[in-house]
């Protein structure tokens, strides 16, 4: 069947037609777009703030009290801010993701306060050649604990030896009590040196267990020894408080917690010096003694 003239007109204006709305309603859709796009991804720097300092803040899945717990953050730690929203009951809500542990989710409003772009915020930087590492400013670098909630308990010296009862050893670091899978972070700007665990079992440093170490930019090595997991690489630059390693229990160990030395000079325990000389100046406020943890403190190497 043909189609005389006159249909082939009337066709091809419906046909012009629909190309035409198409191309004047495309621009706001992409518009529309772009511009959530730029919503969803802008993120506002923020600190999660409590009545108490470290105290422990619930990260939940959804925007509501009674939404299942995704993980835990803690009052001081650096955030960034996605989005926001009001729950039933009218409280807001924010979307946020921890500088510290990489935790996502949602918390209420009354636990945020924004900062603005121009405050200093805990930055990750990309991975660096160790032989060649880039370095943050210095005022980017003030210390800071290793781990969110600083309880001590064993101290750098001469101390008991837990694997042979009425002797004494020199203890070439600091204990921070905690649990297997409790975060690490790493206290200064450097550049991750080693990602694993001697092998000889007859070698001092076989009691370390598994362990990362990261040299800073005076040259000296800092080791977070007995971990359970390590979330860096050799040659990766870390930042305070970056996510380095998990707690764990290997090696030497009488129960999960994190033993942090310092070396200056040469990589080795003989060159071991007392972290509090680093740690007294950590930004992060004071450090309770085993005798007041809520967590078991028990010896540790």
């Amino acid at each position: 069947m043909k189609i005389n003239r006159t249909g082939r007109i009337i066709a091809q204006s419906l046909v012009l037609f629909v190309l035409s709305f198409g191309i004047l309603t495309a621009p706001n859709w992409l518009q529309s777009s772009i511009a959530q796009s730029v919503v969803n991804s802008a993120a506002q720097p923020a600190e999660l703030i409590a009545n108490k300092q470290f105290a422990q803040i619930n990260v939940r899945i959804d925007p509501s009290p009674s939404s299942a717990i995704a993980g835990f953050a803690y009052s001081g730690d650096r955030i960034r801010v996605f989005s926001q929203t009001q729950s039933r009951d009218g409280s807001t809500w924010y979307k946020m993701e921890s500088n510290r542990s990489g935790i996502t989710g949602w918390v209420q409003s009354n636990q945020v306060r924004l900062l603005t772009a121009s405050q200093p915020k805990v930055v990750t930087l990309r991975s660096t050649p160790a032989t060649n590492p880039v370095l943050p400013p210095a005022s980017n670098c003030a210390p800071v604990y290793p781990v969110p909630i600083p309880v001590i308990n064993q101290g750098f010296g001469r101390v008991s030896d837990p694997f042979n009862p009425g002797q004494t050893h020199f203890h070439t670091g600091v204990d921070f009590d905690g649990r297997i899978g409790d975060p690490i972070n790493s206290p200064i700007c450097g550049v991750v040196s080693f990602v694993g665990r001697e092998q000889d079992t007859n070698s001092y440093e076989w009691g370390y267990g598994w362990n990362v170490k990261i040299r800073d930019s005076q040259g000296q090595i800092h080791m977070f020894a007995h971990i359970s997991k390590a979330h860096v690489k050799p040659g990766q630059t870390v930042t305070p408080g970056q996510l380095i390693a998990a707690i764990g229990n290997n090696g030497n160990s009488t129960g999960p917690h994190l033993h942090y030395e310092i070396r200056q000079g040469a990589d080795s325990y003989r060159n071991a010096i007392d972290p509090m000389q680093l740690l007294d100046r950590a930004g992060q406020g004071g450090v309770r003694q085993a005798g007041v943890s809520p967590l078991p403190a028990p010896l540790r190497f």
